[in-house]
């Protein structure tokens, strides 16, 4: 079986979407799948996603395309089944296609799109792709019920197959090393509450600012330190927390490696992730991996992740947040419970269950 997949995400689109691809492609290798698999790559990108994946047998073929052409590499290729990772389908394999589908956020919020036009037309194009598709593949059962919902697809149509856990989180307790992070970033020698996702409004900085603020506690003992972006259209990271007056009690380190996001999951006090809508949630599982106490939202596909190893507060109440990050963070307690049942719940997670199950779809749509 000649399977297609589009890696374009791997160099185009870093963050979770990224990861995704990466993780399927390295453990269908693992799998010894007996696939034949052609990753689709842009042009002039073959050296900067092969270091990102771990293919010491050579078994994916990695071919550049453009977008022009895109379109024939099915027929030309003589594919069986095409995998569109990243909500599109660029081609067709001749006994079908499948579509990953990761989250609706833009559908359901078109105000924070930013296209030029606005969501409208990306919303048709995504929905008569996935009606296309032989399969649609969605990351959790939440944006499945999204893609029932806006899409009108029909549930039998689509496989719920949710991510796994990069082996590359765990914890990491080493002073030394921890150390010299803080040097290098400037943080200061205090117990921190974690954020991860920058100023974008869909990871809702504000609302844990504005928690942060209003706790005297939290204020006297602890410092947030934020990782991703400080800087959106919508609103800026030193803006947000200048105007509640706690600037000088927030810490952005912008983007930072595996290796340093590992650290400081692993050294954190607290880890909270207030996002409004996640399709998954990648966030939620590596700080249990590495061992930190995780504060989530109640909403969207998070505590379908979380389970019953986080804390889940309303993303719209600063006062339910502030609550549960006191409790926590004085309930030494409840602070290794979290951390023993964040260890139990990565274990349902695992890439080799993703890539088994993705394969099981490859093989319907070629029968």
């Amino acid at each position: 079986m000649k399977i297609g997949i589009d890696a374009f995400p791997i160099v185009s689109s870093p963050g979770g979407v990224s990861n995704y691809v990466c993780s399927l492609l390295n453990t269908f290798n693992n799998l010894n799948s007996r696939i034949e698999c052609i990753a689709y790559i842009p042009k002039g990108c073959s050296d900067r996603a092969k270091e990102k994946l771990r293919d010491p047998t050579g078994a994916i073929k990695w071919l550049e395309v453009d977008q022009y052409t895109f379109r024939w590499r099915g027929g030309l290729d003589r594919l069986d089944v095409f995998h569109g990772t990243n909500f599109k389908l660029q081609t067709r394999g001749r006994s079908g296609t499948v579509l990953t589908i990761h989250d609706l956020w833009l559908d359901r919020y078109p105000k924070y799109s930013k296209k030029l036009f606005g969501q409208r037309l990306s919303f048709f194009r995504t929905r008569k792709r996935a009606k296309h598709a032989s399969k649609v593949i969605a990351v959790s059962r939440f944006t499945a019920m999204e893609i029932e919902q806006l899409y009108e697809i029909p549930s039998e149509r689509i496989a719920v197959i949710h991510h796994g856990i990069s082996s590359e989180f765990f914890s990491e307790r080493d002073e030394s090393k921890f150390s010299q992070l803080r040097t290098r970033k400037s943080l200061p020698d205090v117990p921190y509450i974690l954020f991860v996702g920058g100023a974008g409004p869909r990871k809702n900085h504000h609302i844990l600012f504005q928690a942060f603020a209003l706790n005297t506690f939290l204020r006297k003992n602890f410092i947030i330190v934020v990782v991703g972006n400080p800087i959106h259209k919508m609103a800026t990271i030193g803006a947000s927390s200048e105007r509640l007056g706690i600037s000088e009690k927030v810490f952005c380190v912008g983007m930072v490696s595996v290796e340093d996001l590992r650290m400081l999951y692993s050294h954190a006090a607290l880890f909270v992730f207030p996002s409004k809508y996640e399709g998954f949630g990648f966030p939620v599982l590596e700080g249990m991996a590495c061992g930190v106490p995780v504060i989530t939202s109640n909403t969207s596909a998070l505590p379908e992740v979380a389970g019953p190893a986080a804390v889940l507060v309303n993303p719209e109440s600063e006062e339910d947040l502030a609550q549960a990050m006191t409790r926590i963070l004085q309930d030494s307690t409840l602070q290794e419970e979290l951390r023993e049942k964040g260890y139990e719940r990565i274990q349902h997670f695992r890439w080799k269950d993703t890539a088994e199950e993705t394969l099981k779809i490859y093989r319907e749509c070629s029968q």
